[in-house]
């Protein structure tokens, strides 16, 4: 480990240097910087012979393929050694035996920028055709060979890569965390990334999330996060991790935040996510569920108010009915044109939009609740030692919103990530209704079961044109493995007596025979 900052000294912006790092702290170097590292960056390993690029590009590798034992040769003889990891592909080149700048088109090097982390010892065999998002790695070894000092020049868009590094390392050594190891966490579909901490046998989470610009307006002057109401910083998770887990729920201990460049320092609930637990290591999903179902009828007994963060307040948007409409627009922005190749106008679209508004008026009643909005499996970890066997750690909280309480119990029991039976989900839901019904007399279950079916079909739109916006817009064409399964949950909802009028637009738009598409068409070469 370093003895202090890893940015031992800075020049002028954006140059900085490293100097005199021993063979640990190069390679603790090169450990850090690969967790910010991703698909279409590119380095340039530069210095004389036993420089240490190699040990500096195997330090890369290894660390994104998470195996220190992985072999990592030096490319110098087939000029490209390519890697494929979990978390993305590397390609690995060595240019020093390159006869001509034009081979590179033979090794393909210039196909695979976008797709790939790409490592590039000896770059000045590239010529004059410099790749243009580069950071520049420059080594150089000291006289007794002892140590290396790094010289490192961005360009392009990994200026704003070295900027956030060089931000996070100001960030922990400010929390006091800056001699930590560091483990790179995957992330979601969101643009948030995770860091494990390693310092002193303890052991935190360093949330990267930067905040998010507006998105272009697409209604009333208004971008759809304002719209849907998602937060564009992490201002409402500092604010609800505190007051929730001041009211005795599992979420995030804030240990040391700065909203504003989106760092938070937080505790690390572990790996047993419910996700994981059911899908890869066989655990049974009413086990998980049921203590998951608990939790939210225990938050339904406390009801949203302003929330202290420093010295300001937040409060929950309200869920109210242009953000619900928006996000059921999905269905006919995204996934109508994949589906029929073209536009949704006109009768259908009025109609989908006349059907829904008149759904959420019924839910005006009942709007006065905590909505997690995305409670359910990957979001949800098992917390073996908080006190019971199954205690339940949420992670992901930052849109919430105040709402219809059915909204979460819908996201949980019909979960976007796994298949619920409808045994087990009217099992959830019984325990769910018994629960409520005994601290609160006056709970409506007839209307709480409209309100279910009602959130569960909102749910299921947003759903089904988000994952084509995944696939289509965002390059993620895995997530349409999800569309049957969310098709299924909405034909549950659709059963309810007050969806008829959806119901039957559905059945007009979209038959079964449509319904039945796997979406693994190919696109035209």
């Amino acid at each position: 480990m370093t003895d202090g900052p890893i940015l031992a000294k800075k020049t002028r912006l954006p140059r900085v240097i490293l100097a005199h790092l021993s063979q640990e702290q190069l390679e603790d170097f090169a450990n850090k910087l690969a967790a910010l590292l991703k698909s279409g960056d590119t380095l340039y390993l530069i210095g004389d012979l036993g420089a240490g690029k190699s040990t500096f590009a195997r330090a890369i590798i290894q660390t994104i393929a998470e195996d220190e034992n992985l072999e990592v040769p030096s490319p110098t003889f087939p000029l490209l050694i390519p890697y494929e990891t979990p978390r993305l592909a590397i390609a690995h080149y060595d240019l020093y035996r390159l006869n001509d700048p034009s081979e590179c088109e033979e090794l393909g090097l210039y196909d695979t920028l976008d797709t790939h982390l790409t490592l590039i010892e000896w770059p000045e065999q590239l010529g004059q055709t410099p790749i243009k998002d580069r950071l520049e790695i420059n080594l150089e070894e000291s006289k007794d060979g002892q140590a290396r000092s790094l010289t490192l020049s961005p360009h392009g868009t990994m200026e704003g890569t070295l900027e956030r590094f060089n931000k996070i390392c100001a960030f922990l050594k400010e929390a006091g965390w800056d001699q930590a190891k560091w483990d790179f966490l995957q992330g979601d579909a969101s643009t948030r990334s995770y860091i494990r901490l390693h310092q002193n046998n303890q052991k935190a989470l360093l949330m990267n999330a930067p905040p998010r610009p507006d998105g272009p307006p697409i209604q009333d002057g208004k971008p759809y996060s304002q719209i849907a109401h998602l937060a564009e910083d992490m201002t409402s998770f500092v604010a609800i991790a505190q007051t929730l887990g001041a009211a005795g729920f599992n979420l995030p201990h804030i240990h040391h935040h700065n909203v504003e460049q989106g760092l938070l320092l937080i505790s690390d609930f572990g790996d047993d996510q419910y996700y994981d637990l059911i899908v890869n290591r066989g655990h049974d999903i009413t086990s998980l569920y049921e203590p998951a179902i608990d939790v939210l009828a225990d938050l339904r007994q406390h009801k949203p108010g302003s929330m202290p963060i420093n010295d300001q307040f937040y409060a929950l948007p309200k869920y109210d009915q242009q953000a619900l409409e928006i996000e059921t627009k999905l269905t006919i922005d995204w996934y109508w044109p994949y589906v029929k190749q073209h536009p949704c106008e006109g009768a259908p679209k009025e109609a989908f939009q006349a059907i829904w508004s008149d759904l959420f008026k019924q839910l005006e009643s009942d709007n006065q609740n905590w909505v997690l909005r995305d409670y359910h499996s990957p979001n949800l970890i098992r917390l073996t030692d908080a006190g019971t066997n199954n205690a339940v750690g949420i992670i992901d909280f930052q849109d919430a919103v105040q709402g219809h309480c059915a909204y979460d119990v819908v996201s949980l029991c019909q979960d976007a990530r796994l298949t619920i039976n409808p045994e087990i989900e009217q099992h959830l839901l019984a325990r769910y209704e018994t629960t409520v019904q005994a601290q609160d007399p006056q709970f409506d279950a007839q209307a709480f079961k409209a309100a279910y079916a009602i959130l569960g079909a909102q749910r299921a739109n947003k759903l089904l044109g988000i994952f084509i916006r995944l696939s289509e817009r965002d390059g993620k064409p895995h997530y349409k493995a999800h569309l049957p399964r969310t098709w299924n949950y909405l034909e549950r909802n659709l059963e309810h007596p007050q969806l008829a009028p959806l119901k039957q637009w559905f059945e007009s738009h979209f038959p079964p025979n449509l319904r039945a598409l796997l979406f693994t068409k190919q696109e035209n070469a």
